[in-house]
């Protein structure tokens, strides 16, 4: 059934507002420490969050199978893609991390640096990138895509 009454619609619009905006998943960095002067625009990162790695089973009495949790996870890896918003960018900052030893330390940002929602602090991060796809006969932006592996401790 369709809402006509404005009175209904001003309200529910007020109420939607009061509770601010919604979480978005634009506009997300990565800056590696040491190349600060590289601000990596990301389309798709693995934003960490707490949790336990597993649960352990045992047995107790009468036979009966019980759980407890594992330590707390904190080496994470999942899908990252960066957008090459000029040309040779990306690839010149991998090949730059892969001659300093291929890993690094790194700060996630949703927004941007200069003004963000959240941030956290990634260790001994390393990249597996995937070949990019380029279509030479397109204008877009180059997008690279890959793995990234990394520990995180909850910014403590």
């Amino acid at each position: 059934m369709t809402v006509n009454n404005h009175s209904v619609l001003s309200t529910t619009f007020q109420n939607v507002n009061d509770l601010g905006r919604k979480a978005s998943t634009a506009d997300a960095m990565i800056v590696i420490h040491g190349h600060e002067n590289l601000q990596l625009l990301t389309k798709q990162f693995p934003w960490p969050i707490s949790t336990v790695k597993d649960m352990i089973e045992h047995y107790g009495p009468n036979g009966q199978l019980m759980v407890q949790p594992q330590n707390n996870k904190t080496k994470f890896e999942g899908p990252i893609s960066f957008y090459e918003v000029y040309p040779g960018t990306v690839a010149d900052a991998l090949t730059a991390l892969i001659e300093s030893g291929a890993q690094f330390d790194a700060t996630v940002y949703a927004g941007r640096p200069e003004d963000h929602s959240r941030k956290e602090e990634l260790l001994r991060c390393t990249l597996v990138m995937d070949l990019p796809d380029r279509d030479w006969e397109n204008d877009t932006a180059l997008m690279f895509a890959g793995t990234i592996h990394f520990h995180w401790f909850a910014n403590k």
